[in-house]
């Protein structure tokens, strides 16, 4: 090839080049962003379940290149700290929300101050819940709840008040809870079908069926599971149906088909499990519905199985069994002081009695009974920090406020003091003489009154002493207040008296209380005594045993004496 020829080849390049461009002039280039960097919300989220000490590190950097804003920052970070696998710190999380609460950020007066409000209390709830402390996980669902509804987002309010219904019955008020998981249910089917609130409904029933299942209402799981199936068969044959009108479910597709698929096999887990132990049992269907889950993409998962073992252990199905359990143990490592492995000991003891190998049985009986006993020690013990250190941080709180307030008093008090003295002496001579006659007009109707007070007034009698003595006896004797449920009505029918009548037995002789502080002083004598004399008894047994629930109790005896039950038992 000449030069000539190569010239004309390298010619028509540049020119073909520019022709495809349409420009001869470079492109920009580009400027650097911060979201270009590695800092970012979504990089912390992606980590923080696996590496929550790393996903900080990123927080912290994407505060520092203006990712995130400050309270996005320390949003992150509570869930960072309640979501830890190894170590949550959920003190640390809970007293985070606290204070993003009381920003301006989440003050709920606009829409998006609103969803910061919602999104803190949804963490903080999920914190309360994994600590079992049942007040304040209900007080975050009921804010919740009438949040969401004063936007008018009713769905949500409902997903809010199946929750309400569920932490109720752990407060010991069944009745009212399954009532309450009751009319969400109602108020979902009845709306006109959408997938939101198909996805409500269905969450609200697994709520309904796992206080059944505590309380061991196997056969009444049952509809409440075949709801579940027929509500998700509905939405297959006729998705049209549906209103599109959930953030939380994928969009139609492969990912929907498996939601209706895991949801499907749930609820297969379910029936497997109340026909099993139900009352008398029904095996057949038992197995036809264990069969369903375990042939479903969510019945071969870890999950899933852990699910279908009460199932199992009802049927006899012992070789399942304990293949999940060895592989539940192999998850486990050598972490096996756990609440998993007491679970997996009575299996295998169980197992071990149904084949007829009853040494075996009685060591891992051994076992599981050491190991409950070491678990309700830790349990006691962690419950004795949690409060310490919130106490502390309680503490530390308020001293901070009252430090501040009585420095920004200082100077407005100090002076309306020297006004208020000016103004005593400017004017003391001159009423001295009037507040002195006025003293003595007083004293003479105090007199009067004095005279007059010592016999009752015509038409209002004197409270019978003998009645209230026995009302009082009646109560202790009987231990009356011991019922959690014990009303104002119950006495009154009992005695047959009249409101009026118990309000003023109670003012003359029991120093004016209310009917609830009289029950209340009697139940706490009463517990002060179990403490003293019964150190076996734990501090639940007790307040159920004088009528108190454990947080009741708690509160009233701090009130009370100044200190929780606690500490009033480690310094007997």
């Amino acid at each position: 090839m000449n030069a000539s020829r190569l010239i004309s080849i390298l010619a028509g390049v540049v020119w073909t080049l520019s022709a495809c461009t349409g420009s001869s002039k470079p492109a920009p280039a580009h400027i650097p962003q911060p979201s270009d960097t590695l800092y970012t919300e979504r990089a912390a989220l992606l980590i923080y379940g696996t590496d929550p000490q790393r996903a900080l590190t990123i927080i912290d950097s994407a505060v520092i290149v203006g990712n995130i804003d400050a309270f996005t920052a320390d949003y992150l970070r509570a869930k960072v700290y309640a979501h830890s696998p190894a170590d949550p710190r959920l003190n640390e999380a809970i007293a985070l929300c606290e204070d993003m609460l009381r920003r301006d950020s989440a003050r709920a007066v606009s829409p998006s101050t609103t969803d910061n409000r919602s999104h803190v209390l949804q963490l903080m709830m999920d914190c309360y819940r994994m600590e079992k402390d049942y007040e304040h996980w209900l007080k975050c669902a009921v804010e919740l709840a009438e949040l969401n509804r004063s936007q008018g987002n009713e769905t949500e309010a409902l997903r809010m008040e199946a929750e309400i219904g569920m932490v109720l019955t752990y407060l010991g008020r069944q009745e009212e809870g399954l009532a309450k998981l009751d009319q969400v249910i109602e108020a979902l089917d009845a709306g006109a079908p959408s997938v939101d609130r198909m996805d409500a409904g269905i969450v609200a029933r697994k709520r309904k069926i796992g206080v059944l299942e505590e309380e061991g209402r196997y056969a009444e799981m049952i509809p409440e599971a075949m709801a579940i199936v027929q509500k998700l068969e509905d939405y297959e044959r006729r998705p049209e149906a549906y209103a599109e009108d959930s953030f939380r479910l994928p969009p139609i597709g492969e990912d929907r088909a498996r939601y209706c698929q895991f949801y499907k096999a749930q609820a297969w887990a379910f029936l497997a499990r109340a026909y099993a132990l139900s009352t008398p049992p029904q095996y057949e269907e038992a197995r036809k519905y264990l069969a369903l889950c375990e042939q479903s993409d969510y019945g071969r998962s870890f999950g899933g199985r852990r699910m279908l073992a009460p199932a199992w252990k009802a049927l006899g199905e012992w070789d399942e069994l304990l293949a999940f359990d060895a592989e539940a143990e192999a998850r486990m490592g050598a972490d096996t002081l756990n609440e998993n492995y007491a679970v997996i000991l009575k299996d295998r003891a169980d197992a071990a009695t149904a084949q007829n190998r009853p040494a075996e049985a009685l060591d891992y009986m051994n076992r599981y009974s050491a190991l409950q006993r070491q678990l309700s020690q830790q349990l006691k013990e962690s419950e004795a920090q949690d409060y310490a250190a919130r106490y502390h941080a309680k503490e530390q709180d308020r001293k901070i406020r009252d430090a501040e307030s009585r420095l920004a008093r200082k100077n407005i008090i100090l002076v309306f003091i020297v006004a208020l003295m000016l103004v005593v002496a400017a004017f003391t001579y001159h009423f001295a003489r009037q507040r002195h006659e006025i003293s003595e007009k007083n004293r003479a109707l105090v007199r009067m009154i004095n005279e007059q007070s010592k016999e009752p007034a015509p038409g209002n009698p004197v409270p019978d002493p003998e009645l209230f003595r026995t009302i009082d006896r009646t109560i202790r004797e009987e231990r009356l207040y011991a019922n959690a449920s014990l009303q104002r009505q119950d006495i009154l029918n009992r005695f047959g008296i009249s409101r009026r009548t118990l309000s003023d037995l109670l003012s003359t002789y029991a120093d004016g209380q209310s009917f609830t502080a009289y029950i209340n002083a009697m139940r706490l004598q009463d517990a002060v005594h179990f403490l003293q004399e019964e150190p076996a008894m734990s501090l639940s047994d007790i307040a159920e045993s004088v009528g108190f629930t454990p947080p009741t109790f708690r509160e009233q005896f701090k009130q009370k004496f100044g200190m929780t039950p606690t500490e009033y038992r480690q310094n007997l």
